[in-house]
């Protein structure tokens, strides 16, 4: 699990390209604070920052010791205060990070149909908090809204005391009925969510022991359970909850934030649909001094507004309007960033690997049609995808086919078939599958009718790609209809299973999850992750076994079977993969180590950059003065693969997993 569970990239993607010219300044934007220097020397010891600042100071006097109160001592209880820091103490806080989408969000709602977006996993999720939270170093259990936890014996009762000190944003306490109110709230049926009913299910309704103590017993043994319900269920004030329902959230939440006890919080009139969102931070945020929060957060405001033509933010981000860039063009890595700022180093580009499960993409078959509902028309249209062509020529060999729905993570299937290109195996399986005619067009027909389909995708810049395809298919004899939409309307389409085949891409996760993207139960139920309609007794079979496996290499064993079996189906015509993000970025911020977390996507520029004053204040000299350089870091950084190297010498089995 990362901090966010669900990434659907194709969604709502952020803006993928980036470089520069002859520039404006950049500015660190209105409404928000300068970063100033520390008043003193940075404590790099992580003992001089405390788990729990001001222990239960905030806590209700009526409450004793023993029901979680003032006095609290947790005997008994787990907790972890032996923890690294994930930020960077040396941080500032203040100013502005200016980031740009291809489309606006089409709600920015967390739960219910089309809230799994980016955007949301992404940033609105910095409003919201969990129980616990997971280092993403070690994926060690830390302190979040709870200090401490309990896990019964059998592993079906869990135990939580929240901290007395957090508060919402609108200054109410967080107390065990806000997370019996969320439980409720998330298996709401009006909510319209078939997996929160799938994975909160496997637990009963929550008990508030105490004001600061809360209970939740499991139906049935899952190693999971502790995991979700206090790792990835963000918790909602009852106060509000009290007045909603499930389908007055849908109705009247698109825009419109429940309050959060998070960092960061987007009102109402920072919301200019269709144009700009502002995420502002929270000044009166209840755990930033925590070590957990130590280097996180810093920007006064996250700025994101919606620029449709990428070439267009390309331009913006080339002139300073734009604060950083992720890359995703591998011909724009190779050949267009070398220009006069890089060189003078007012930009920096960056090569960046860590241990982030990349994910997969490919093009999605809705099964549930004809022709797709045949597996040798879609293992066909699978072999008439030349990758290694498309990845030499276009890609310039910066890429590698993925051959895994778990591509590049332990759990990832050797076995799994290549699918190299083959255009005479392809019409072979089309001929068996009744596709042997062709009409005067030379178009492949069956009963008379040609073999036509339709591919939707959601930015100009896969069309090179798409084009290729598209020729090549047409080679084959079949016509292939490429329909450029915007990401909010294929988000919707294929939530609604109105499609053919689809351009998507899927973030990883840490622990993965089958259940909830391939489980028959899901198959034929709109706004699911099971978008090709994906049915197989043996998936299902193996996705309740893997809820009882806690052992770590009981489930390699079973998502590598279970990746074999898909990737055997022909879901997707799977594409290629980096183990890297590339960033362009003004030259003004500090990083941490690594530049992201260990397991981090590109989110963590948000969460972890800072605007330096200092690198600043020369960056605004150099653009006015054209004869200035400055100093350009190393291209790649390898940081997080070298300290898992060591760890792996020193510790091989420290990474511990829940």
């Amino acid at each position: 699990m990362k901090r966010n569970l669900l990434l659907l990239i194709a969604g709502l993607a952020l803006g993928l390209t980036g470089a520069c010219s002859r520039s404006s300044p950049p500015e660190n934007g209105s409404g928000a604070s300068t970063p100033s220097a520390p008043s003193g020397p940075v404590s790099m010891n992580k003992g001089d920052y405390p788990v729990f600042p001001d222990a239960d100071a905030g806590a209700d006097a009526a409450v004793p010791a023993d029901q979680g109160g003032k006095g609290f001592t947790g005997q008994g209880w787990e907790t972890n205060t032996d923890f690294d820091f994930i930020g960077d103490p040396r941080a500032r806080k203040g100013g502005v990070f200016r980031d740009h989408l291809t489309d606006f969000p089409g709600t920015l709602r967390l739960e219910g149909p089309e809230s799994n977006s980016f955007f949301n996993y992404s940033v609105t999720t910095l409003a919201y908090e969990s129980l616990v939270g997971l280092h993403p170093t070690t994926l060690d259990y830390i302190p979040s809204l709870a200090t401490h936890w309990q896990i019964s014996a059998d592993k079906m009762t869990f135990r939580f005391r929240l901290n007395p000190n957090a508060r919402f944003s609108d200054g109410m306490p967080v107390t065990s009925d806000d997370v019996v109110a969320t439980y409720d709230f998330i298996m709401d049926k009006t909510l319209q969510s078939p997996s929160n009913q799938l994975v909160f299910g496997k637990l009963e309704r929550p008990e508030a022991e105490s004001k600061y103590i809360v209970r939740v017993r499991a139906k049935e043994l899952n190693w999971r359970n502790f995991l979700y319900f206090g790792g990835s269920m963000r918790i909602l004030p009852a106060h509000v909850l009290k007045t909603i329902n499930g389908d007055k959230y849908l109705k009247e939440y698109n825009y419109k934030l429940l309050p959060g006890s998070g960092p960061y919080t987007i009102r109402e009139e920072d919301i200019e649909k269709g144009k700009t969102i502002t995420v502002r931070r929270r000044t009166d945020y209840w755990a930033e001094k925590a070590r957990s929060n130590v280097g996180l957060g810093n920007f006064d405001a996250l700025r994101f507004v919606v620029v449709r033509d990428e070439n267009l933010a390309f331009e913006m981000f080339k002139k300073g309007e734009l604060d950083a860039y992720p890359v995703s063009r591998a011909r724009m890595w190779v050949e267009e960033l070398n220009f006069e700022n890089i060189q003078r180093g007012l930009v920096q580009k960056r090569k960046i690997f860590n241990g982030d499960p990349k994910g997969f993409a490919g093009f999605a078959f809705n099964t549930r049609r004809a022709p797709f509902d045949d597996i040798r028309v879609r293992k066909a249209l699978t072999l008439l995808l030349n990758r290694r062509q498309l990845i030499e020529k276009i890609m310039l060999n910066q890429y590698e086919p993925q051959h895994s729905y778990y591509a590049g993570t332990p759990y990832e299937n050797p076995s799994n078939p290549k699918n190299e290109y083959n255009p005479q195996e392809a019409l072979k399986l089309l001929a068996e599958a009744g596709w042997s005619s062709r009409d005067g067009q030379g178009r492949l027909t069956k009963n008379g009718s040609p073999l036509q389909l339709e591919l939707l995708y959601t930015t100009k810049t896969f069309e090179p790609h798409l084009t290729v395809y598209q020729e090549d298919l047409r080679k084959a004899g079949i016509s292939l209809n490429l329909r450029l939409i915007t990401p909010e309307t294929q988000f919707q389409m294929v939530n609604q299973r109105r499609f053919q085949m689809a351009h998507m891409a899927w973030g990883g996760l840490l622990f993965p999850n089958p259940e909830t993207s391939y489980h028959s139960s899901l198959a034929d139920v709109d706004n699911t992750n099971n978008i090709t309609g994906f049915k197989n007794a043996r998936v299902d079979t193996l996705c309740d076994e893997y809820d009882k496996m806690f052992a770590v290499e009981e489930r390699v064993r079973a998502i590598r079977e279970i990746d074999g079996l898909l990737a055997n189906s022909y879901q997707y015509v799977l594409h290629w993969s980096a183990p890297y993000i590339r960033v362009v970025y003004w030259n003004k911020f500090g990083t941490p180590p690594g530049y992201l977390s260990r397991t981090g996507d590109y989110a963590g520029v948000w969460q972890m950059w800072w605007i330096e004053p200092e690198k600043d204040a020369t960056l605004q000299q150099a653009v006015r003065d054209p004869s200035r350089k400055l100093a350009a870091g190393p291209e790649e950084d390898r940081y997080w693969i070298e300290y898992g190297a060591k760890q792996q010498l020193s510790q091989p089995q420290a990474r511990r997993n829940p």
